[in-house]
């Protein structure tokens, strides 16, 4: 098996693990700082799990024997003992990212470039290569995720939650932490994720049997996910179209709803008016004017 396919499944093993070390010292990541002069940050997170991952950079304290990958029902199985010359030879902070560090991110992304959280230097002790990771905190469950146009849907995450004084850890791919729900905020789109759904993914797919570790992914409902991330746009007019033809208000209203009923009773109002012949030439400015890509600055 090639280098890269290790790593795979190397970071499957590895997230489970350290997942379960995490856990361990709840007390410690509770005593980690979130504010720095006045501000939210997570700066203090980023440095402690760069240094829990250092001391915890292997899987020789794993207790796995197996790791199954079953996709669409085919099985892809390792021996855990054949990732055991893979380590994590170094961890990179933001600040610590070199120019070339940036370029090699940035040939790896197909979306917009942004900093990772941390950035992986994984060696088998004669190659090396690179993952970013993505550290997810918040007190009770669902925030506000990346934009869409940073979101690497298959980068690794650690997910911690801090809710009266308890801490608790998810780790997984981005893609199993997002809710299918999508903000719009003045500037680009970020879908909600939430720690329940990364944990209430693993509770049903990341199963342990007899000491194998057994991940069950399937595809058609990550397409689900996908479509909310790629066509984003789609989904937002889906969703407007939705309130207007409802004809009732929500319970708990966005506050771009109103903005959205006065917009469409005037354009309504606008197209009643026009003759048919201006009307088939408006929608066909509209038709010229709609853009494919899901840039947005």
């Amino acid at each position: 098996m090639e280098l890269e396919n290790l790593i795979e499944h190397f970071l499957y093993a590895y997230f489970y693990h350290i997942e379960g070390a995490l856990d361990k010292v709840k007390n410690k990541l509770a005593a980690v700082k979130y504010q720095s002069e006045e501000a939210n940050t997570d700066e203090f997170q980023k440095k402690f799990i760069k240094e829990f991952i250092l001391e915890n950079n292997s899987l020789k304290e794993c207790k796995l024997n197996e790791l199954s990958l079953k996709k669409n029902g085919v099985i892809d199985k390792v021996k855990i003992s054949s990732l055991s010359d893979i380590y994590i030879k170094n961890v990179y902070l933001p600040e610590e990212l070199t120019p070339e560090f940036k370029k090699n991110i940035v040939a790896n992304k197909k979306g917009v470039y942004s900093n990772p959280d941390l950035y992986l230097e994984i060696s088998n002790g004669f190659e090396t290569v690179y993952r970013t990771v993505e550290l997810k905190s918040t007190k009770n469950d669902k925030i506000p995720g990346s934009s869409v146009q940073q979101i690497s849907l298959y980068e690794w995450v650690i997910f911690i939650r801090r809710k009266n004084n308890n801490v608790s850890v998810a780790t997984g791919q981005y893609i199993n932490s997002i809710t299918e729900k999508l903000a719009f905020p003045d500037r680009s789109p970020r879908p909600e994720v939430g720690f329940k759904r990364l944990s209430g993914w693993n509770e049903k797919n990341r199963i342990l049997e007899n000491d194998e570790l057994i991940f069950n992914i399937d595809t058609t409902v990550e397409d689900n996910v996908k479509h909310l991330v790629l066509d984003w746009q789609e989904v937002l007019v889906d969703e407007w179209f939705e309130l207007i033809i409802s004809g009732s208000k929500l319970k708990s209203e966005k506050w771009f709803n109103n903005v959205i009923r006065k917009f469409s009773y005037k354009l309504i109002s606008y197209i009643n008016n026009l003759p048919q012949d201006e009307l088939e030439n408006l929608r066909s400015i509209l038709s010229k004017n709609i853009e494919d890509s899901n840039n947005l600055d």
